[in-house]
């Protein structure tokens, strides 16, 4: 059984969000899983390349948030919120 890592507990939101890193690739959808002040687990439907830094959005690019990635496990990925 793996033990638990985090510091502060997720919320479970299971939400589409948008996502943005690359001007030649656009905006490419994925979806929150779950969620904190400080970062969230990020589903991105078979997307192979994910730089470290991008930009997600959860309402159509009104605010931003910028994100690093922490960990990565096939089409999940562990980010913390950089603003």
């Amino acid at each position: 059984m793996e033990s638990e890592r985090r510091y502060v507990a997720r919320t479970t939101i299971a939400k589409d969000a948008l996502l943005f890193f690359d001007a030649q690739r656009g905006v490419l959808t994925c979806r929150v899983q779950d969620v904190t002040n400080s970062g969230a687990g990020i589903e991105l439907h078979g997307l192979n390349v994910l730089p470290l830094n991008f930009e997600l959005s959860f309402d159509n690019f009104h605010t931003v948030r910028e994100c690093r990635v922490i960990w990565r496990q096939g089409d999940f990925v562990g980010v913390a919120f950089q603003n």
